[in-house]
């Protein structure tokens, strides 16, 4: 383990944002993987900039987390960094007809506001695991929607720790890919927007939708396969379903 890195993340973040040894089983849907080096939390996407940059001072291998959804982490753990942007950086506000949200946000909580303020457009993704930042990245969708139907703009990080908001126009958006995804950027935020609907109709629509919220990992990785083309890539002990 890095100790210089440590003291790095201790001078950016506050120490209960910076966990040693963090089993991974605590923090996939799965609830299986050993532990990490270092487990942290950044609260804003300046504290994740920092993050990174100390990572790559450090030649320390780093890894983007939401809420653990399609996740798989070996018994072994993870040598380096796992940066959670999920709980920390959650929020969600709507106003009129647009949403703004960060990338942790649970798509099934950006739902459920969407109802409450009687918007229609996000049905599709009440059931879906996982965050807003990882459904950016791949376009995600189900039941005839996808990310593309609602979306107007999209902050990121770049590799470079530039921060830069790209309109729909440039996000790229295909079938469960997008630029993001080809240029390595890190989902900040991202800005919705729906269309004013009938609480009733919204409602009704929803419960309708098969239920694929993460239940444990049989039903995160029955989503994974059914509703998505299946590509896994091996990471240092990590691999992931996107």
């Amino acid at each position: 383990m890095n100790q210089e890195l440590g003291k790095k993340l201790l001078s950016i973040l506050k120490e209960e944002q910076v966990k040693k040894d963090e089993p991974m089983k605590s923090h996939t849907t799965f609830r299986v993987g050993g532990p990490a080096d270092y487990f942290v939390t950044p609260q804003t996407a300046e504290e994740v900039a920092k993050v990174i940059e100390a990572c790559t001072q450090e030649k320390v291998p780093y890894y983007i987390v939401g809420n653990g959804s399609n996740l798989l982490v070996s018994d072994k753990g993870y040598e380096g960094v796992i940066i959670q942007i999920y709980k920390q950086m959650n929020q969600v506000k709507v106003e009129g007809a647009q949403i703004h949200a960060q990338a942790g946000a649970l798509l099934s909580m950006i739902a459920k506001r969407a109802l409450d303020a009687e918007l229609t457009g996000f049905e599709f993704a009440a059931g879906i695991p996982g965050t807003l930042g990882g459904a950016c990245v791949m376009n995600a969708g189900a039941y005839g929607g996808e990310m593309k139907d609602v979306l107007k703009s999209v902050t990121v990080l770049t590799g470079k720790g530039e921060v830069k908001t790209l309109a729909k126009e440039e996000l790229e958006l295909g079938y469960r890919t997008s630029i993001i995804a080809r240029k390595g950027y890190l989902v900040v935020s991202a800005l919705l927007e729906l269309k004013a609907g009938e609480k009733g109709t919204i409602e009704a629509r929803m419960q309708e939708l098969p239920s694929v919220e993460g239940k444990g990992g049989e039903q995160a990785s029955h989503w994974s396969i059914q509703v998505q083309e299946v590509h896994s890539s091996v990471r240092k002990g990590i691999l992931q379903e996107n």
